[in-house]
């Protein structure tokens, strides 16, 4: 009996302890919870995705102080909204001649952005705009909190979407009549900011994210240099030997039949090739066509689709993959992201927008998804890939950059070597009819954004109007990716959708 009693007891002093030691964590818990409070991002808000350190890149003073600076700053401001009194039309002009969009019910509010006569300037819907008259429609000033972007955001890449920077570059996309676009933003060598707009189908309504795949045109050719560059590095690919040993047969100029055809004139424009030759016959049949530019190989930039097509077999040929293959292998696994020249590497097909130009299709999802490669295709056989194919987000088009800005590193990782880098991003000796200067498959230009001397290039295809541009020097740039826009140019041949928020990013976020 002694011994029951006693178990029994222990089992009861047992459970007095255990719940005596539950609540003393639960109390220093919350009051650890109460002296920390503030000082943990909202799990709403957007946190760093790795520390950062000054080794990583940035200086001591780039770095963030405090949480503080990694999250986004509120305001109260007064705004003027228009609110409509009675049912309305809203037109496309400030004239009542003016064409018709939409009709908007009584008591829709919406934005006030700016007056004409007797109209006031809305917007509508998320990307459009339009003019209500004053007789139909009230303006009134309320206090409401307006969302800046951090100051800090090393490897954050914050969504500008809710931010007053981004209603600024939605507002700059509007004025080209862009349908859809992505923006990516590199601060001190890391991508910071991104921002999405508009479609990626306008017509079953399916918004751009920043996993949408957009067809990047002729950015794919900086894309395809640095594949050509990685075999460099590894030592598969010289850019000065004869580009015929890979294919058994000589490419030639016909009016120079000594000088060898090498990788460093496909990649510079400065082979000769016109592209009056097209992708009609079979690669052995342009190595020698007649349809050359007159000047002597290596000599003269003259810009080249063709020529960086064939760069691009050659670079298959190095590897004895193709292009979709050797990327996906040499950065798109390891980087973590998913793209590639042809739509059957993808992941999730359903993320390829439409190319749009001047407010319609001109390139479907469904046209780019029927451009497939054969598993059993002969690497070297294809010779249009490399120069506008490849499918990708602004934001992983960004992280690629990032190596050209970090000594051929991303996330610690080195993809290429410093020396391969600078190869890549020296100045070649051969003359240009433009302002810029001709690097390994991108330009230099100086002063292209106020002092600063940016490497860029630019993308045309359907529509699709894009722009890369970086400085070294801050490790700062950008990544343009635009759909259906206008397409005035500048005076550096730069799509003005793209110039203009390369400005505003560079004013305003770098």
């Amino acid at each position: 009996m002694g011994g029951i009693c006693t178990k029994k007891n222990r089992s009861a002093a047992a459970k007095i302890i255990s719940c005596f030691v539950i609540v003393s964590i639960a109390v220093v818990s919350g009051w650890l919870g109460f002296v920390n409070r503030g000082k943990q991002p909202c799990p709403d808000v957007t946190v760093p995705v790795r520390n950062v350190s000054a080794s990583d890149g940035g200086s001591e003073e780039s770095l963030p102080v405090s949480n503080d600076e990694l999250l986004p700053v509120k305001e109260k401001a007064v705004v003027k909204f228009v609110i409509i009194n009675k049912k309305t039309y809203i037109r496309k002009k400030a004239d009542d001649k003016s064409e018709i969009i939409s009709t908007l019910d009584k008591g829709f509010e919406s934005k006030y952005l700016s007056e004409k006569e007797e109209y006031y300037k809305i917007r509508y819907d998320d990307f459009n705009d339009g003019w209500v008259p004053k007789s139909n429609s009230e303006l009134i000033e309320k206090e409401t909190e307006i969302t800046y972007a951090p100051k800090h955001t090393l490897d954050t890449a914050f969504s500008l979407s809710e931010s007053k920077e981004g209603e600024d570059l939605g507002a700059i996309l509007r004025k080209y009549s862009t349908v859809g676009a992505e923006i990516a933003v590199i601060k001190d060598g890391h991508v910071t900011y991104h921002y999405e707009y508009g479609y990626a189908d306008k017509e079953d309504k399916i918004k751009v994210n920043e996993n949408t795949k957009f067809r990047v045109a002729s950015l794919s050719k900086v894309f395809t240099s640095m594949l050509a560059m990685a075999e460099v590095n590894d030592g598969k690919l010289d850019l000065d030997a004869d580009i015929s040993d890979y294919f058994g047969y000589k490419f030639r100029h016909p009016k120079y039949p000594d000088i060898a055809i090498t990788s460093r004139m496909l990649l510079t424009h400065s082979a000769g090739y016109s592209d009056k030759q097209g992708y009609r016959e079979a690669l052995s049949t342009v190595a020698d066509s007649a349809d050359y530019y007159s000047y002597k190989p290596g000599s003269k930039h003259l810009y080249s689709n063709l020529s960086i097509g064939i760069a691009g077999a050659v670079v298959e040929k190095a590897a004895n993959q193709t292009l979709s293959q050797y990327s996906r292998d040499r950065f798109f696994s390891p980087m973590g992201i998913d793209a590639s020249y042809y739509s059957n590497y993808l992941s999730d097909t359903s993320l390829i927008a439409n190319c749009y130009f001047h407010g319609t299709v001109k390139y479907s999802r469904e046209s780019i998804m029927e451009s497939r490669e054969s598993k059993n295709v002969s690497p070297g056989y294809i010779y249009y890939t490399g120069q506008s194919a490849l499918l990708i987000s602004a934001v992983d088009l960004a992280k690629v950059t990032t190596v050209l800005m970090n000594e051929g590193q991303y996330d610690g990782k080195e993809y290429l070597s410093p020396e391969t880098v600078n190869q890549m991003l020296a100045v070649q000796p051969v003359r240009t009819q433009t302002k810029y200067e001709q690097c390994i498959g991108i330009r230099k230009y100086t002063h292209l954004v106020g002092e600063r001397d940016m490497y860029y290039h630019t993308g045309n295809y359907y529509g699709v109007y894009a722009l890369l541009a970086f400085d070294p020097a801050d490790k700062s740039g950008v990544v343009i990716i635009t759909s259906g826009a206008n397409s005035v140019r500048d005076d550096n041949t730069i799509f003005g959708v793209c110039n203009d928020v390369m400005d505003y990013c560079y004013s305003k976020l770098l």
